[in-house]
């Protein structure tokens, strides 16, 4: 047991060397490499407790590298650290810690004026639309969403 669980480390230790990794997902990855369940939990609980494994670091990371990268809003954030095994309390705390209310609008308000122009041949109507459903798509409230739309369009 001691060799295998040798071999799901270094396993571990090549995932974590591309990205940071949610325990998980490095969970699923080692079931999908054909180790043991005790192996997994072991690896997975001895490398969280060095702290080369924290689903709070890595749910950080993941929202500073959307909001550079790629902005969503609240919601969609959560649900993607959702989908990537962290859990519930612990998304909505790194989300609501870093993004603040101000903060998604600033970014709605940004990725409406691009949408906004880049829509500006199209008639009024449409064009109020397909920036409301861009938006709507990266996970944005509906009342910020349409404040942020009327005042484009005035």
């Amino acid at each position: 047991m001691e060799e295998e669980i040798e071999k799901a480390k270094e396993a571990t230790f090549k995932l974590i060397s591309y990205r940071m990794r949610s325990c998980k997902e490095l969970e699923d990855r080692l079931k999908k490499k054909g180790f043991s369940q005790a192996v997994i939990d072991e690896v997975i609980q001895e490398l969280s407790r060095m702290n080369y494994l924290n689903d709070i670091e890595f749910a950080r990371a993941f929202v500073e590298s959307r909001l550079l990268h790629n902005p969503k809003g609240k919601s969609f954030l959560k649900y993607e650290l959702l989908q990537k095994g962290v859990d519930k309390q612990t998304a909505e705390e790194v989300v609501g810690e870093m993004m603040p209310p101000e903060e998604e609008e600033k970014f709605a308000r940004l990725l409406a004026e691009k949408i906004w122009k880049k829509k500006k041949n199209l008639e009024e109507v449409k064009r109020k639309a397909q920036t409301y459903n861009y938006l709507a798509r990266r996970g944005f409230p509906a009342s910020l969403i349409k404040r942020i739309v009327e005042e484009l369009s005035e």
